[in-house]
């Protein structure tokens, strides 16, 4: 009966350990993504690509959804996630990548929770979404303006987040 109790008792402190110890290294990756810069780099066409500014975003993660449904996902990363804006495409990955043209962006979204700010794109003719994790609203702001100004539309959330002097996504 005794052997029982401390079984019992061990594995809820394995749990207990193991869960503090997960936390602790989801809050380590979700500073050390607020803390990375926007990379940015100048690209000359030469070819099919156009001139212009390339924006690497840094992301904790990435998540593969289902458009209009943006907390389900059917795949996620955060391993390498990419969000790229390059002059003429947007790239996006979350197991492998993807560049499609800004017209192929249907919707720009804005979703927030604890330690997250998550820009979601939806795309015409695609049932599936993309969500980054940039983490640090001021990173989601400059992305959802980018998008905006490359002739993406916005949700009433990203129009916000625009029109806010400081703060987060709501």
């Amino acid at each position: 009966m005794m052997a029982g109790w401390i079984f019992t008792l061990f594995a809820l402190l394995f749990v207990g350990v193991g869960g503090f110890a997960l936390v602790m290294m989801m809050r380590g990756k979700l500073n050390a993504t607020a803390a990375a810069p926007v990379r940015r780099e100048v690209v000359t066409g030469g070819g099919a690509a156009a001139d212009g500014e390339v924006l690497h975003l840094p992301l904790a993660a990435g998540f593969a959804g289902i458009k209009g449904l943006p907390w389900i996902s059917w795949a996620s990363s955060d391993i390498r996630p990419r969000l790229v804006l390059h002059p003429d495409v947007v790239e996006y990955g979350v197991v492998r990548s993807h560049r499609l043209p800004y017209a192929a962006v249907s919707r720009v979204d804005v979703r927030r929770t604890a330690g997250t700010c998550n820009v979601v794109l939806e795309f015409h003719e695609r049932l599936s979404s993309f969500a980054g994790n940039l983490v640090d609203p001021g990173k989601a702001r400059l992305a959802v303006q980018l998008l905006a100004e490359k002739g993406c539309p916005l949700s009433p959330r990203a129009e916000r987040l625009l029109n806010e002097a400081e703060g987060g996504c709501q």
